[in-house]
């Protein structure tokens, strides 16, 4: 448990609470872990999950292969249950505890790096959002054009921001809600789409290359689930009660996370042998619209809105929190109305001027993806290794003596990152080593991780790292 040592400490807490990054005091701390269920449930329940059951059969993957990589690709979310752990045990959020391993000055870095790939997703959320809209509204006959879409775009991202300002609490309501809604409209065009799927063409598909499809498609699916999240995994575990469980904790973030993306994922993998050009089209969401009946995409295009914005305000939240732990001062809604500002910027540069967004898309997620796993590698292993037990000092959080840079910790993040990008070949960036088992096997998410965590371990082991006090 963390102690606020003095007076000064205390008036320095209570004003970053003001700021959206203060150690959550004890008599705010009664969430349960059902409450992280719902939260992650309805951050993963959004009709992108049906673009990404799509991505995998692109790689030319049988249907065994296909299941296979779901189950493997979202089982990365057991990353973001672990991560939740150090939200409960130090009360802050995930950036801020990151401090303890690179200092506050050091911590700048990754932390920035975290705001833009935060930015990216809220980017993604209003182009996927906007898409929604449109789609919704050709169903009920409307024509496309570009005032649509400035509409669609403004009132999704009016939404977003709206209910991003209404507190941590009525979120969880809204979430609670909408996960039951959409998950359940979810369930019945699933069974739809099973009903009207042609097993023969589904079960029929040849086997790819495990190396250069079967991991890519892993690695998509991981860097657009468990490893995109985890930055922002102690951000809502940090309201949890001393008296819940870990293994609750875990279990709540990991499954309720899996489950809605197990039957979106399924449920894309089986509309692609109806869709085959569902992965490479300009607008997936009105491609899909197209493969349900009236009746039943009209809700279904309405609830996935919902959805979508619900995963919008998480994005927001948390980009606003990263603002404020680089140290912008600034009041917490206008952090969000700055966020939202920027983000409206790129989608209308992707929507309207670059006019492609899947390649994109993906090229996104593998980029952003080598600095996640990277990071997430040295901040899980000190978490176990030297917080787990003995917690998280305020001093080292939000101190005088711990504002400096732990350069070899920095290090490990960074060298494993750029090995990363080293290999990796996308739209971003063609690396020079991208040429053998690394040419189209998207192993560069597992190179920064593994390296990173073998670096970071070398350092945990011959050297004890200083804790002021």
């Amino acid at each position: 448990m963390i102690e606020l040592p003095d007076t000064q400490y205390k008036n320095e807490a209570w004003k970053i609470e003001n700021t959206g990054i203060d150690i959550v005091p004890e008599h705010e701390r009664t969430a349960t872990p059902l409450e992280l269920f719902w939260i992650w449930s309805a951050a993963n329940i959004g009709i992108l999950g049906i673009v990404y059951g799509a991505i995998i059969v692109s790689f030319r993957l049988s249907f065994f292969q296909s299941l296979l990589a779901t189950i493997v690709g979202i089982a990365s979310f057991a990353l973001v249950g672990y991560i939740s752990l150090a939200g409960q045990k130090g009360r802050t959020t995930t950036l801020t505890l990151s401090r303890t391993i690179f200092g506050k000055t050091g911590n700048i870095a990754p932390t920035f790096f975290s705001w833009i790939t935060l930015m990216g997703w809220e980017a993604i959320n209003m182009i996927t959002g906007t898409l929604t809209l449109k789609a919704l509204f050709h169903v009920i006959g409307l024509s496309d054009s570009i005032a649509l879409t400035i509409v669609c775009m403004v009132l999704f991202g009016g939404l977003a921001i709206t209910i991003s300002l209404l507190g941590q609490a009525t979120v969880v309501v809204i979430q609670s809600w909408i996960t039951r809604i959409f998950g359940t409209m979810t369930l019945i065009a699933a069974l739809y789409i099973i009903g009207q799927t042609d097993w023969n063409a589904v079960l029929s598909m040849p086997s790819g290359d495990w190396l250069t499809g079967f991991l890519p498609a892993v690695s998509i699916i991981a860097a657009g689930t468990g490893i995109g999240w985890g930055i922002a995994g102690a951000d809502y575990s940090r309201y949890q009660s001393d008296r819940s469980s870990k293994s609750g904790i875990f279990n709540a973030v990991t499954f309720g996370a899996m489950l809605p993306l197990f039957i979106l994922l399924f449920t894309g993998i089986l509309l692609s042998a109806r869709l085959p050009e569902l992965a490479s089209s300009e607008n997936p969401i009105a491609l899909i619209g197209t493969a349900l009946p009236s009746w039943m995409s009209i809700p279904y295009l309405l609830t996935a809105t919902a959805g979508i914005i619900t995963i919008a305000v998480l994005s927001l939240y948390s980009a606003s929190l990263n603002l404020l732990t680089i140290g912008i001062k600034i009041r917490q809604v206008y952090a969000v109305v700055l966020d939202a500002i920027l983000v409206m910027g790129v989608a209308i540069y992707i929507l309207f001027i670059a006019g492609e967004f899947m390649d994109s898309f993906i090229a996104f997620l593998l980029f952003c993806g080598v600095f996640l796993a990277s990071w997430e590698a040295v901040f899980m292993l000190d978490y176990a290794v030297l917080r787990r037990r003995k917690g998280y000092e305020f001093e080292q959080l939000f101190g005088k003596s711990n504002v400096g840079i732990r350069w070899v910790p920095l290090l490990c993040w960074l060298l494993g990152a750029l090995a990363g990008l080293l290999v990796s070949d996308n739209q971003f960036i063609k690396g020079p080593w991208a040429t053998g088992i690394f040419q189209g096997s998207s192993l560069s998410i597992l190179l920064s991780f593994v390296l990173s965590f073998v670096l970071y371990s070398v350092y945990l082991m011959f050297s004890r790292p200083v804790e002021k006090h």
